[in-house]
């Protein structure tokens, strides 16, 4: 699994802006679909049904909704990060932290190990408050990027 090769600049959003958890997967969702060129309903409903199984909210800040569909062929990785003053105070993290970096991640249906390698990574990758740090100071999707891929070992 090469993280370089799931995620593109065009599929970060910085800036972005939702009031609760509904809002936030369901326009995570929608940018998703929209830089695949596919339709948002199906991806909404795929990951909508995962979070309901319980939250995707991982500690820190970071949530990670994600869904398996049969609309893709490999995984597809989406990150946002919220704009200022946007909290997500409803994704129930552990911690009670509200969200404020989300990581959308889409698999193909069938059985997929890159699925699980890539919940592995970002969970790792979160786990140490200076990753986030990084992560939320990037200026621009570009430096974002390439700090995930820098801290993930992976370069652009």
């Amino acid at each position: 699994m090469q993280l370089d090769k799931i995620i593109t600049q065009e599929a970060v959003c910085l800036n972005f802006e939702a009031n609760d958890k509904t809002e936030a997967i369901d326009s995570l969702c929608g940018f998703a679909a929209k830089v695949l060129g596919l339709e948002k309903g199906p991806i909404l409903e795929v990951v909508s049904e995962r979070e309901s199984l319980g939250s995707t909210a991982v500690g820190g800040g970071v949530a990670i909704p994600h869904g398996k569909t049969s609309l893709v062929d490999t995984v597809f990785l989406f990150m946002a990060r919220t704009a200022p003053g946007f909290e997500l105070t409803d994704f129930d993290s552990p911690d009670g932290r509200p969200v404020r970096l989300l990581a959308l991640l889409l698999s193909p249906e069938k059985p997929d190990p890159d699925h699980l390698k890539v919940l592995a990574v970002l969970g790792r990758l979160w786990k140490t408050p200076q990753n986030l740090n990084l992560m939320m100071a990037a200026k621009d999707s570009r430096s974002f990027l390439e700090t995930l891929l820098s801290l993930t070992g992976f370069s652009s």
